[in-house]
């Protein structure tokens, strides 16, 4: 559980009903977590406890997902339509610039709200996650392209199945040890954690859920890479399935002045399995974004960046 946490409810522009969950000073510096598809804030509870109350910390649930209503337009589940909630969530919240944290589908999120509004992104910090187009890089395999698309069509189809097993599974006290043997999450991962944030699977309507990975799976946010001109950590494991290793490597090579930190046995649940090692790199980092300190915070030495 994630405590201190505000729990509210926006409706944006076209009537959907959208969570979100804030905590700290509003005149504190802000810093946006984007979820990934696989958790809700629950993912990110780490980062909660190591940031306290020293910021303005907002987060929110995709819209059709968790706690936000389905919208009645599905084509709104697109990447972009998700940044416009967000723009409307730091409007409410008179946030005018906010460092962004995303994980997993949040990296995307947040590379296309620089692309739509570049002047309230501080810095950003892009944990598990790619650039765009994601079904061709998933599991490291070529195929993953051919798989994936058929794949969520199941799902769509059988949604109503896919949401009774997942409420069985996710009861199941062998499921997080069976996810590690299949790569899917670290044997280090915290279990407790991992089993809260399962906890919000028997929420998911499984429809919108496969259209949303499909509309993420069609997004590409390629092209911002080399315009980026704020402070930028790309934080990875090293057995990240979903997003590998080497997407990383190649947002790292295209983002001027970006620092990557890949961390050995992490998979798509790093958050969860690494903390310590984040929360470190997250602490250099936020003393390095430029004009944006904490009030009281001693200065640190600025992250090291490579040339």
């Amino acid at each position: 559980m994630v405590p201190g946490l505000q729990h509210k409810k926006l409706k944006v522009r076209d009537g959907t009903e959208i969570a979100l969950q804030v905590r700290g000073p509003e005149d504190a510096p802000a810093i946006v977590l984007a979820n990934g598809l696989g958790g809700t804030y629950e993912a990110f509870r780490y980062l909660y406890r190591f940031l306290g109350e020293r910021y303005r910390i907002v987060c929110w649930d995709y819209r059709g997902l968790y706690r936000s209503g389905r919208p009645r337009d599905l084509a709104t589940l697109a990447v972009e339509h998700q940044v416009r909630d967000l723009v409307e969530i730091l409007d409410t919240e008179r946030i005018q610039r906010a460092v962004l944290v995303g994980w997993s589908m949040g990296v995307q999120v947040n590379f296309e709200m620089l692309r739509a509004d570049a002047g309230r992104v501080a810095g950003m910090v892009s944990m598990n996650g790619t650039y765009g187009t994601p079904f061709r890089t998933a599991l490291a395999s070529r195929l993953a392209r051919y798989i994936i698309p058929p794949a969520l069509s199941l799902m769509k189809a059988n949604a109503n199945l896919v949401s009774r097993t997942t409420q069985v599974a996710v009861g199941w006290d062998g499921l997080i040890r069976t996810m590690a043997r299949f790569g899917l999450v670290s044997y280090d991962i915290d279990e407790e954690a991992m089993r809260d944030v399962a906890q919000d699977f028997k929420t998911l309507d499984f429809a919108i859920y496969s259209d949303t990975l499909r509309r993420l799976g069609e997004h590409d946010a390629r092209e911002v890479l080399p315009r980026i001109a704020v402070p930028v950590l790309i934080i990875t494991g090293d057995q990240d399935l979903m997003t590998p290793v080497f997407t990383a490597r190649k947002m790292n090579r295209l983002i001027p002045g970006s620092r990557l930190v890949v961390i050995a046995g992490g998979s798509h649940y790093t958050p969860l399995e690494y903390p310590h090692i984040i929360e470190d790199e997250v602490r250099r980092f936020l003393d390095g974004v430029p004009g944006w300190e904490t009030r009281g915070r001693r200065s640190s030495p600025q992250v090291e960046r490579p040339a």
